[in-house]
């Protein structure tokens, strides 16, 4: 394609390109690639080669990008159940389960193959934010989950979706299930099937709240840059907030070590009753 052409019937053609690559990635993926389209054509129309940018990239608006809630901390007993729902795909589920105990981004956990775990230790290889090689790890819970969902399985994605990869050599070998041709499974996918099984949670929230919980339990500041990969402690900070379940189980707690615990409703009518 001409860059003359941009004006025209290349600029759909770009508009296609930019989505079939990144449509399916997350909203702040897909923002950073249209931002980096965005300043190449301003380049390109500082040397006089294209027109207005603007009109080239009109159509193909940024993607909503939710901006980073503290309060959407979920609890572990509504985490542990939505795991736990038979009710929902066991392919869900897993990935459920995998992003909550490996706190990693859904795009690192996404990407992974079966080849890349390493079962026998509950260890994942995958490339972090930045490009850096790293191991997830993950708990006993998540291992058994993964048994159950690979049953035989050797190679491939681990997630898949329902769409079948045509045979044409399109779609890269990596992203597809050599047995039954499945695709590996979207952001978009995953993101619609966690909002569809909860009140609108995100797939952000199991990685927050694990942080969170794990912040909570003991774990110390190199333990929890470890388990997320994240490297700046200052975009650490915000998962350590503890969450009101932590704060108030501990409150009770220390009233309970110093026999000052206000016992609740229920327990006041158990005592009336039984008097």
């Amino acid at each position: 394609m001409h860059l003359g052409e941009l004006a025209s019937v290349g600029r759909d053609q770009l508009h296609t390109n930019i989505r079939g690559a990144w449509g399916g990635a997350a909203p702040s993926t897909f923002n950073a690639k249209r931002a980096a389209v965005a300043s190449a054509l301003a380049y390109f129309h500082d040397q006089g080669w294209i027109g207005d940018p603007a009109a080239v990239l009109h159509g193909l608006d940024r993607e909503h990008q939710p901006r980073p809630d503290d309060t959407r901390v979920r609890s572990r007993e509504r985490i542990d159940r939505l795991i736990a729902d038979k009710r929902r795909p066991l392919e869900d589920r897993t990935l459920w389960a995998m992003l909550y105990s490996t706190a990693a981004r859904a795009e690192e956990v996404l990407r992974l193959n079966v080849e890349d775990l390493d079962r026998a230790n509950r260890r994942a290889r995958t490339i972090r934010k930045g490009g850096k090689t790293d191991e997830l790890l993950y708990d006993i819970r998540t291992a058994r989950m993964l048994g159950q969902l690979l049953g035989r399985r050797t190679r491939g994605p681990i997630f898949l979706s329902a769409r079948i990869a045509p045979d044409d050599g399109t779609a890269p070998v990596r992203d597809v299930d050599p047995a039954g041709r499945r695709r590996r499974m979207t952001y978009r996918t995953a993101e619609r099937h966690l909002g569809a099984a909860t009140d609108g949670w995100n797939l952000h929230d199991l990685r927050h709240s694990r942080l969170t919980h794990a912040g909570e339990d003991g774990a110390t500041e190199a333990d929890l840059m470890n388990l997320s990969g994240h490297e700046d402690r200052r975009t650490l900070q915000r998962y350590l907030k503890p969450s009101k379940e932590g704060t108030q189980r501990r409150l009770d707690g220390i009233e309970a070590q110093h026999g000052t615990w206000t016992p609740s409703a229920d327990e006041l009518a158990d005592r009336m009753t039984t008097r």
